[in-house]
């Protein structure tokens, strides 16, 4: 049966303490399905609509190349690589410093499998490693997690290297300022900077004024890691990332008579073609490969601004143009009902995604208009269904947690923590099944069996056994 899976990204459940925003005469449509059809809710771990397009799509909840990496070092073939033998060789001839440049975010993995690099790497502890911590999220809220992380990585490999210093992503992007990165650089020479013993104090400061983690300053935690002539660079990256004024700033470093000897590595491959440890690769499992396995065809409807991104997590990272994949841009016709249900129609795919985001918004008010013309186009598509039928599911990918003004002018704070599940079919119904509890990983995985009844794994919608019925009819 053909399914549309309506997402309304930023829409949630609204924890105890959140400010109330959503009622039945804001979104009537939606009140009314959630009480004549099945619902439940959902747990999800991200902030974005990539993440959560990469969670549904690949089946996983972290980066593809943490999978990557974990592979290769259990193995051990990323010991006998080439480029792994070149740093180490280059490291022993020169006697000098590998500074480590370790993109963090909110994954314990990342301190698992540094921590396995390093204990093979400098087995005899007597290499001069430094670990400088770049800090990747975009998101305040993620403060509390990263410094798990770093505490896991102050014990974990403090017999190895020395973190040196620390700051946000935008200091050395191409985008950033040139004076973020040239106090980045004068930092990396003279160890003169803001100083934090520990990082908690700095990232504990940071979290209460909401500044993002990748926009923080660098800051200084140990002596002893001078970018010296010599020094070998390796970028630990998860992502592709231009680093092209981060490498050349380096490398205009003036050591007098000596020419800058400074060389760079990359975990996986930046834009800037310098030797790298591994590659990127496909995931084995997307929407693509199902598409394939169950016969169906995708019609994505979402802002144009995200249709790279979608696509690419969508084709199993890939981003090779997918004749079975159709993206119509939602901009011009965001609410508008006819036009959707027109589209719905005259469209023949058996799988339709709107991908809606409600996340950016200035007040309660604001935010409660979005919510009214989503409804209306909820009502609409939802009436379609009796001269067209077809299975609904209501999702969001993540919940919104920010601070706004409410329409009293009073600064008030809006936290949704899980996110709704509403399964609407007319032969599929609450009568004779239920939904189980999961995840945002399991959205794609209803679809699938809705659309195919030979999709060969569970879902959370279960059939009631007998005595379920007997015991809650």
């Amino acid at each position: 049966m053909r399914t549309v899976l309506f997402l309304i990204n930023g829409f949630g459940i609204e924890t105890k303490d959140s400010f109330s925003v959503y009622s039945k005469d804001i979104m009537p449509n939606f009140d009314s399905l959630i009480k004549g059809y099945m619902f439940n809710t959902l747990k999800t771990n991200v902030r974005n609509i990539y993440d959560g397009f990469r969670n549904m799509s690949l089946e996983i909840s972290e980066l593809y190349n943490y999978h990557i990496l974990e592979r290769e070092l259990l193995n051990e073939n990323l010991f006998k690589n080439n480029t792994y033998l070149s740093i180490n060789n280059e490291l022993n001839n020169r006697k000098s410093k590998l500074h480590l440049f370790v993109f963090v975010d909110t994954s314990a993995k990342i301190v698992d499998n540094l921590k396995y690099f390093l204990k093979n790497f400098n087995k005899e502890k007597n290499k001069k490693i430094f670990l400088h911590l770049v800090f990747t999220s975009t998101n305040y809220e993620d403060y509390p997690v990263i410094i798990d992380v770093l505490s896991k990585i102050n014990v974990d490999l403090s017999e190895y290297a020395t973190i040196g210093m620390g700051f946000g992503l935008e200091s050395i992007l191409n985008t950033s300022p040139v004076t973020d990165l040239n106090y980045f650089l004068k930092i990396m020479i003279s160890e003169v900077g803001e100083r934090y013993q520990s990082f908690n104090q700095k990232l504990d400061v940071s979290y209460h004024t909401k500044k993002s983690p990748t926009s923080i300053k660098p800051f200084v935690v140990n002596n002893g890691f001078s970018l010296s002539n010599n020094d070998i660079c390796l970028v630990w990256n998860y992502d592709n990332i231009d680093i092209t004024n981060f490498i050349n700033g380096i490398k205009s470093i003036n050591y007098g008579n000596i020419s800058n000897n400074i060389i760079f590595y990359s975990l996986f491959p930046t834009s800037n073609k310098i030797p790298f440890l591994l590659n990127y690769e496909k995931s084995l499992k997307s929407l693509a490969n199902n598409m394939k396995g169950l016969s169906f065809k995708t019609l994505v409807l979402t802002p144009q601004k995200d249709v790279n991104a979608i696509n690419y997590y969508l084709n199993g990272l890939d981003y090779v143009n997918n004749p079975d994949i159709t993206y119509l841009s939602l901009d011009n016709y965001l609410y508008d009902v006819n036009t959707i249900i027109n589209i719905i129609n005259t469209y023949p795919q058996e799988l339709i995604i709107f991908n809606y985001d409600i996340s950016n918004f200035n007040s309660v008010e604001e935010l409660q208009t979005m919510l009214k013309k989503i409804d209306d186009v909820i009502g609409g598509i939802y009436s379609n269904t009796e001269k067209n039928s077809y299975t609904i599911i209501i999702s969001s990918m993540y919940g919104i947690n920010k601070s706004v003004l409410n329409n009293k002018g009073e600064m008030c704070h809006i936290d949704y923590d899980k996110v709704p599940l509403v399964f609407i079919d007319n032969f599929v119904t609450k009568k004779n099944y239920l939904i189980s509890d999961g995840t945002i990983s399991d959205l794609f995985k209803i679809c699938y069996k809705m659309i195919n009844k030979k999709y060969p794994s569970e879902t959370l919608i279960n059939k009631k056994n007998f005595l379920y019925r007997i015991v809650f009819k």
